[in-house]
C-alpha cells in the first residue's frame, strides 16, 4: 500500500505545482489538493502517526525542490509578471479648478454620465438626480476621481 500512497502523494504535488504555472481554471489544483489529501490520510489511517509526519516533511520538501528547479530552469520566470505599472491611470491635476465652473450634459446622468467642460468631456455624477442632455451643469464637488454635478439654472435678468 505504501507505494500508492506515494505515488498519490508526488501526483498530488506535482498537480498542485502544474496549477500554479499554468493558468487555467483550478482543475489542476483541485485534483492535486485531494490526491494530497487521499494520500496522507491513508498514511495515518494505515502506518500511523509517524509515517503521516514524515510525508507530510517529505511533501513539503518536495515541493520546494520543484520550485527551485522550476526557477533554476527558467520556467518560474516564464510564467510569473515582473513589469510594474508605474503610472496613475489619470491625471488628477486636470481636475484643479473644476469647481464652479459650467458644463453641458453630453449624455443623460442618471446619474452618471459624459459633461462638456471648456471644450473637454468628464465623466461626472449627479447629487442623484436625472438630469437631461444638453441641460446646463455646475460643478460642486471633484473627490478623487469622482466629479459632482448639479444642473443649473440661470438666473433671469
Amino acid at each position: 500500500m505504501l507505494p500508492w500512497i506515494s505515488v498519490l502523494a508526488v501526483l498530488g504535488v506535482i498537480l498542485v505545482f502544474a496549477e500554479m504555472l499554468i493558468p487555467g481554471f483550478g482543475i489542476f489544483g483541485v485534483l492535486g489538493i485531494i490526491s494530497l489529501l487521499s494520500a496522507t490520510i491513508m498514511a495515518a489511517k494505515i502506518y500511523g502517526t509517524l509515517v503521516f509526519l514524515i510525508m507530510l516533511a517529505a511533501l513539503i520538501l518536495l515541493f520546494f525542490i520543484l520550485l527551485m528547479i522550476s526557477k533554476k530552469s527558467g520556467l518560474y520566470n516564464k510564467v510569473v509578471l515582473h513589469d510594474r505599472q508605474e503610472y496613475t491611470d489619470f491625471d488628477e491635476a486636470k481636475f484643479v479648478g473644476l469647481i464652479g465652473k459650467i458644463g453641458t450634459a453630453q449624455s443623460t446622468l442618471r446619474p452618471y454620465g459624459v459633461v462638456e467642460i471648456d471644450g473637454e468631456n468628464f465623466d461626472v455624477s449627479s447629487l442623484g438626480d436625472f438630469i437631461d442632455k444638453g441641460k446646463k451643469v455646475k460643478v460642486v464637488q471633484v473627490s478623487g476621481k469622482t466629479v459632482t454635478v448639479k444642473e443649473w439654472i440661470e438666473a433671469i435678468k
